[in-house]
């Protein structure tokens, strides 16, 4: 299913400067970072209808679902000097790290983004880029090639056991 896309919103800038800004740089790559933008963005989604960063698709990519358009938000970022990027190492890999020069503010976001943005930057950060990669591979982004979108709107669905009465409910009323 082929999508047009936009250039990346606003919003997205203003969130991946936020989470950088607001991480230490040790323990956020870019693995990570797009792991903490899909979380937060699909967090939202359940609970408001809406995306955080303005995406309502991600990549598929072999590591889980990747923003569209990161790499040149984070390049604005770097030309605007906001962040600066640098070569880590995470265990045997190399690895690429944000550095924040000038903090984010979230004058832009609400109290509730706030939380879920920095929930999801606790959680992934929290275990390995391999880790963190694992939970987005979900039935989801097995059902989907690589390089080509994922609806934000369909992760953020959780499948449920149905229980009797449910069932019972359905049949009466289908």
């Amino acid at each position: 299913m082929a999508m047009n896309l936009i250039p990346a919103d606003p919003r997205t800038k203003a969130v991946v400067h936020y989470v950088i800004s607001h991480t230490d740089p040790d323990k956020l790559g870019a693995t990570k970072l797009n792991k903490v933008l899909w979380r937060a963005d699909v967090e939202h989604y359940r609970r408001f209808g809406h995306t955080i960063t303005g995406q309502m698709t991600y990549v598929r990519m072999p590591q889980g679902p990747v923003p569209n358009f990161v790499e040149e938000v984070l390049s604005e970022l770097k030309a605007e000097k906001l962040i600066v990027e640098r070569d880590g190492k995470a265990f045997d890999y190399a690895r690429r790290e944000f550095v924040w020069l000038d903090k984010a503010r979230p004058t832009n976001f609400t109290a509730e983004q706030v939380e879920i943005i920095l929930e999801a930057i606790s959680t992934i950060c929290k275990k390995t880029a391999n880790a963190a990669s694992d939970e987005t591979h979900d039935a989801l982004w097995g059902e989907i090639p690589n390089g080509q979108q994922m609806p934000v709107r369909a992760a953020s669905v959780r499948p449920s056991q149905l229980n009797p009465s449910d069932i019972e409910w359905a049949l009466a009323n289908g």
